[in-house]
């Protein structure tokens, strides 16, 4: 018997069709979603509402941080490390992705050590392990260490394992861009595209890899058809969009950009801010956004250099987020 189940109805009115769908957890009896959908009743229209609306509910029930993901992660925190299945070590690293707090992240390391070490040939599980150690490195989020050489073979191996899997190239990719393989990340998120070109839950994704390998075609060509298409996709892809207009000497819309990188404890976010508005000539402001990023990361103009290389891979860029940087005040050792 299946755990969820999709319900919907159709109704015309005098401003269209209306499309209601729910989804229904069988065990709880309780529905744990809705959504409401219209369209006007043009023949023209319809097949690509239909197209649409199956698209956005897929992206919002099954992605990494979708409905199912998240009830299914809440029960899996009252399993013990030790008695955790390979699934629901995947559902800790899920919950790290949207919560990401040191306990969330600890949680999955360890379940996700345990799994790899007691199913050594679920390929899905070694990548999920490569990105916690990837994501942990580049941002210093956590006192734990987590090299990007034993993250790039961790996805190495989950590659091997399962090469028609799209999240495993994905994160393969994603390791090799943080150690400035720029050709191998480039092809190998291009390898993950062909698997599934139209797979709404990715493609923003994969854009954010191509963006920040310097596709500047390709890359935010995909993000921003993602942005048209599906309401649920990651606020993260406004990051490499802002990388891209400040790349433009746009820096009106490279400020308009963070505004929609919504990540309050990543030191990235005032980063960004404070970068865009120095370059703007909005100094004070800028300023204040340089006091929210050392609140977070005290010791980033000795260490700031490094971390915004992780993820800034053409110098032009970076001497220009250092040069707005600089007029709000901070200086970059």
């Amino acid at each position: 018997i299946a755990r969820f189940t999709i319900e919907g109805n159709v109704r015309k009115d005098d401003h269209g069709i209306k499309v209601a769908v729910g989804l229904n957890d069988t065990r709880s009896g309780i529905r744990i979603w809705s959504d409401m959908h219209r369209c006007d009743m043009e023949a023209a229209h319809l097949i690509s509402f239909q197209e649409q609306v199956a698209r956005v509910i897929t992206a919002k029930i099954a992605g990494e941080t979708g409905i199912i993901t998240r009830a299914l992660s809440i029960e899996s925190k009252k399993v013990p490390p030790s008695e955790l299945q390979t699934y629901q070590a995947m559902l800790r690293y899920y919950e790290f992705n949207a919560q990401f707090t040191a306990p969330t992240f600890l949680k999955a390391l360890e379940a996700l050590e345990q799994a790899t070490a007691r199913e050594p040939e679920c390929g899905l599980a070694w990548s999920m392990l490569a990105r916690l150690y990837a994501v942990n490195q580049a941002l210093e989020l956590f006192d734990r260490p987590t090299p990007l050489e034993e993250a790039r073979t961790f996805a190495e191996r989950g590659v091997q394992l399962e090469p028609a899997n799209q999240r495993a190239r994905m994160i393969l990719s994603f390791a090799q861009l943080l150690q400035s393989d720029i050709a191998a990340a480039l092809s190998e998120a291009g390898r993950a595209l062909a698997l599934n070109p139209n797979a709404l839950i990715s493609r923003d994704h994969i854009g954010y890899l191509m963006t920040l390998c310097g596709d500047w075609d390709r890359g935010p060509a995909l993000i921003q058809k993602v942005i048209r298409l599906n309401p649920y996709y990651s606020a993260n892809v406004h990051h490499v969009l802002w990388v891209d207009f400040v790349r433009q000497n746009d820096d009106e819309r490279a400020f308009l950009e963070t505004l929609n990188f919504r990540t309050p404890t990543l030191f990235w976010e005032p980063l960004m801010k404070a970068a865009a508005l120095g370059l703007l000539g909005r100094i004070d402001e800028g300023q204040q956004a340089v006091g929210d990023l050392l609140k977070l990361k005290p010791d980033f103009p000795a260490s700031g250099l490094r971390l915004m290389r992780y993820f800034i891979k053409f110098e032009d860029i970076l001497d220009r987020i250092i040069a707005g940087l600089r007029r709000c005040g901070l200086e970059i050792a």
